[in-house]
């Protein structure tokens, strides 16, 4: 993509000026640059080299650079405020809201990056990355994310000089950081999650949850030792499983109290959707709730795939620093556009500038429009023969 960024768009202008006092004047010129940068950029084209390059009055290269790499700014202060924006935008419910934990990873190509690991991935397999462990807020359909923390293993946490922590152990500290904002906290995760440490410290806490679970797992029903998946055999030929309608959507559901080794009671809903074979089993310790309640949190799940789509076409994990700190740094900038954007997106909404509420892409492409009006009004203003003008905008 080429430069054609000439200034700010007004309403972004607005957004970003919300967050300026947590930074001097030419960190704020920074900011303001490198989250706009991320918004409009193209695919691929999201580490500080290509931001630079979208705008036409192109800064030294260097002074972008410290700006994440030797921040003189607090990130977890910006990335706070825009959540308490973003939860200002929005009606939330008052009865219960979920966080949802997972992890995602971004492939890198060098192992002198700092705390890359060869890490899991169900797309591309066992590759070199950076693992993220991260968590939403979810409230009445409002997605904030909130928790982002780098997993690296025991070898290159030595290499860092920092303690070394499993992806449960981090997983577990954003349990703890967490400060709910309604009475009920359910949390949700993914069956690698569902373990007795994460039980436990919603437990500590007081909160709930529900993960999905591994059908190998054994557990004791009726004083009988099964594998999940045999006993879903079981009640399945015995007829067991019931329609259930969730979101407008049909599935075939059953639950059962179990007892697991090394975890206590539970309850597990086996949902199957209907005319498919895409079964699925999930785990609670919200042993009063309903089949069609335990079903409709767990669906909430999805949310996190989403906003890892979303976050990685705005650059998540597009950066070319050695350091993980400056990595860090710039996965919650890519993070905070995604925040920001929302808020543009709802406010669009509010003020009948958009007839219904546009998703997260439409709502970037409504940005890249706007900077282009922008450009073509700078254009039209200075008075340049064509080759200049095509020097000026840099095509190559």
């Amino acid at each position: 993509m080429f430069g054609f960024i000439t200034d700010v768009p007004c309403r972004i202008k607005n957004l970003f000026s919300k967050l300026k006092k947590f930074f001097s004047k030419p960190q704020y010129k920074n900011f303001c640059r490198t989250e706009l940068g991320l918004m409009v950029a193209g695919d691929g084209e999201h580490d500080i080299k290509s931001v630079n390059e979208l705008f036409i009055d192109r800064k030294d290269q260097s002074s972008l650079n410290r700006f994440i790499t030797d921040p003189k700014w607090n990130i977890q202060a910006v990335a706070n405020q825009a959540k308490t924006l973003l939860l200002s935008e929005a009606n939330l419910g008052n009865s219960f809201e979920y966080k949802i934990i997972d992890d995602t990873v971004c492939r890198k190509y060098s192992q002198n990056t700092e705390m890359v690991c060869y890490n899991h991935s169900s797309t591309m397999g066992t590759v070199l990355s950076h693992d993220y462990v991260t968590s939403l807020y979810v409230n009445n359909g409002l997605v904030v994310p909130d928790g982002l923390k780098l997993y690296g293993n025991q070898k290159k946490c030595s290499e860092k000089g920092i303690e070394f922590k499993t992806r449960l152990q981090l997983a577990c500290d954003i349990i703890d950081e967490h400060t709910p904002l309604v009475k009920k906290t359910i949390w949700l995760w993914d069956s690698w999650f569902t373990c007795q440490e994460m039980a436990s410290k919603c437990r500590a806490h007081g909160y709930s949850w529900v993960g999905e679970i591994k059908s190998n797992r054994i557990v004791f029903y009726e004083e009988k030792r099964y594998r999940i998946d045999e006993l879903f055999d079981k009640i399945r030929l015995e007829g067991g499983f019931f329609d259930v309608m969730v979101n407008g959507k049909l599935y075939q559901a059953f639950k059962v109290d179990v007892f697991m080794p090394k975890m206590g009671y539970f309850s597990i809903v086996m949902n199957v959707k209907a005319g498919t074979r895409d079964v699925h089993f999930l785990c609670t310790d919200m042993l009063g709730c309903s089949v069609e309640e335990i079903l409709g949190h767990g669906l909430e799940r999805h949310r996190i795939e989403d906003f890892y789509k979303e976050a990685k076409a705005l650059g998540f994990g597009e950066y070319r620093f050695r350091e993980s700190e400056a990595a860090l740094i710039h996965a919650h900038l890519v993070a905070l556009a995604c925040i920001l954007l929302d808020v543009l997106r709802r406010r669009l909404l509010k003020y009948s500038i958009v007839k219904s509420l546009p998703s997260i892409e439409a709502t970037v492409e409504w940005v890249r429009r706007k900077a282009m009006h922008l450009f073509i009004h700078e254009i039209r203003n200075i008075k340049l023969s064509n080759k200049s003008i095509l020097r000026l905008i840099d095509t190559k």
